[in-house]
């Protein structure tokens, strides 16, 4: 699914297109541990975590991980924002907690995977 589609469909705000529409995920990875991330995560992911910093777009431009999902409602600072559009990252900001927004990504690409 298309990183742009699976925003609106959780209901997250996009803060930077990134490469969203040209981006599927078939992937999630959620946590704030960088050091788990730098192994599990691939380039069809969204990264999912509680962590709104610049050194999170960073890994993402390391590991080539399109996508961003921050969760509570979280605002990230212009700092991640011009880094995000920097390095053409989707950011995204769900309203929700990591547990039920973790939840409506899964659903998601539940669904696109029986389709």
């Amino acid at each position: 699914m298309r990183l742009d589609e699976l925003a609106s469909k959780i209901g997250a705000k996009v803060h930077t297109p990134g490469r969203g529409a040209n981006v599927e995920a078939d992937q999630v990875y959620a946590g704030d541990r960088i050091s788990d991330l730098l192994n599990a995560a691939g380039e069809h992911a969204l990264l999912v975590s509680n962590l709104a910093s610049t050194h999170l777009v960073r890994v993402a431009e390391l590991m080539d991980i399109p996508g961003i999902c921050l969760v509570n409602g979280q605002v990230p600072d212009a700092a991640m924002l011009d880094a995000a559009r920097e390095h053409r990252t989707l950011l995204m900001a769900s309203p929700l907690g990591l547990f039920e927004t973790c939840g409506r990504v899964y659903e998601c690409l539940a669904t696109e995977k029986q389709t």
